[in-house]
């Protein structure tokens, strides 16, 4: 199914995406998914991130794969967020379905 054929549900998300709003983020994620089948996530551009969001992120794309839900990004990863994926090695030998979800980017074959 694509998110199109779903009820969807936009999360906006603060600007402080950090160990101390994890809570406040993984309550908002699961109230979205409460709402929708899909949901999508709209990250500031401006947002300060760090490493606690992208497990927050990864948790949640885990739990979508396994209930039958969907969960997208509203735009691509720029900013904090691009800054802390690649930090942290996130976007080295990055497999196609990681790849369009953070960058919104298919492999040329």
């Amino acid at each position: 199914m694509t998110l199109t054929s779903k009820i969807s549900e936009t999360v906006a998300l603060p600007s402080a995406l950090t160990i101390r709003t994890a809570q406040v983020i993984k309550d908002a994620v699961l109230a979205g998914f409460s709402a929708a089948d899909s949901i999508v996530l709209d990250v500031p551009q401006d947002a300060d991130c760090d490493l606690s969001f992208i497990q927050v992120v990864e948790s949640a794309r885990l739990f979508a794969q396994s209930e039958e839900k969907e969960i997208a990004l509203l735009r691509p990863a720029s900013g904090g967020l691009l800054a802390v994926l690649e930090r942290g090695g996130f976007l080295t030998d990055i497999d196609p379905s990681d790849r369009f979800f953070w960058l919104h980017e298919r492999q040329i074959q």
